[in-house]
């Protein structure tokens, strides 16, 4: 079984615990990816609202530095820049880690270091998180984008990067569609579910699943139980019921999987870290997907949107 995971937060815990990636009590390490064959990780760099715009790029830099020494310390875990990377983790069997951002507030009104986070190798890039900043408004607000998060996202694109509207309020996601139609690029949400399911302000609609799909772009199932029930409890059959709804309403090449791991503080029963994930599909064979539909929401969607996208 091979495993590409479109987002989880593992670089902060790294940095908060002091943690290595081989084996530690985080949702992701290596011995813990052992049931795959190949799997590939993007790794997101969130600051939290302690930090501020100011010092973000700062703080980013810490994560970038922390996720670098703990790859380079891991036998058989490697960075992945662009695509010849990706393609040399999937063949190699080596476990690969794919920078991104998560909140653009770290650029404080400046646009030049996204030069920078793409020479960190940063590759996805979710503009908002929570509230409204200097890029726009969140899930939580009805604001969009800020004519300075309009130029962000476009030096982004420009830069080949991929936006992530995962966290985005509903003008804000319009604001990144019209952007990415206008570029010609797809667009993603790594890490969302399905609102007609649970009415979460973090979900998206099947009219904003649709537009993702017709955009080329993917959608990753996330695994926080608050998104896929509205509570702390929830279980496979309730992931499934979420991919289901995404692949019934954006088409099964847009599914993926966004687990948000080391990003949420309670996981579906059964799973525990992304050792379990082999649980889930198990769950989706029981209920009649079949071995392509599978291979499609674990690994082949999401290596092929990153194959056409990364640079």
């Amino acid at each position: 079984m091979n495993l590409i995971d479109l987002h989880c937060d593992t670089p902060a815990a790294l940095w908060r615990r002091g943690a290595g990636l081989v084996r530690s009590d985080l949702h992701v390490d290596l011995e813990k990816t052992a049931p795959f064959d190949a799997y590939v990780q993007a790794a997101a760099y969130f600051t939290p609202r302690s930090v501020s715009d100011a010092d973000g790029m700062e703080q980013v830099r810490a994560y970038h530095a922390c996720l670098t020494r703990a790859v380079a310390g891991a036998p058989g875990a490697m960075m992945i820049r662009g695509k010849a990377d990706l393609q040399t983790a999937v063949t190699s069997g080596k476990r690969g880690f794919l920078p991104a951002l998560e909140d653009l507030r770290v650029l404080c009104g400046n646009l030049d270091p996204i030069t920078e986070l793409r020479e960190m190798g940063v590759r996805i890039v979710t503009p908002v998180w929570r509230d409204q900043s200097c890029i726009g408004g969140a899930w939580n607000t009805d604001a969009g984008l800020t004519p300075f998060g309009k130029r962000a996202v476009e030096r982004a694109l420009s830069l080949g990067m991929i936006p992530d509207v995962s966290h985005a309020s509903k003008a804000t996601f319009d604001d990144v569609a019209a952007l990415c139609r206008a570029a010609a690029r797809p667009f993603a949400a790594t890490h969302s579910c399905a609102f007609s399911l649970c009415a979460h302000g973090r979900n998206l609609t099947d009219e904003q699943m649709k537009i993702i799909a017709d955009a080329g772009g993917l959608i990753g199932v996330n695994l926080y139980p608050v998104f896929l029930t509205g509570s702390d409890r929830a279980d496979l059959d309730d992931v499934a019921r979420h991919v289901r709804r995404i692949a019934d309403t954006a088409g099964y090449d847009a599914a993926a999987i966004g687990s948000d791991f080391d990003g949420v503080d309670c996981l579906p029963r059964g799973i525990a870290s992304v050792r379990d994930l082999p649980r889930l599909c198990d769950r989706l064979t029981a209920q009649g997907y079949s071995e392509d539909a599978l291979e499609k929401l674990f690994y082949k969607n999401a290596y092929r949107f990153l194959i056409e996208n990364l640079t």
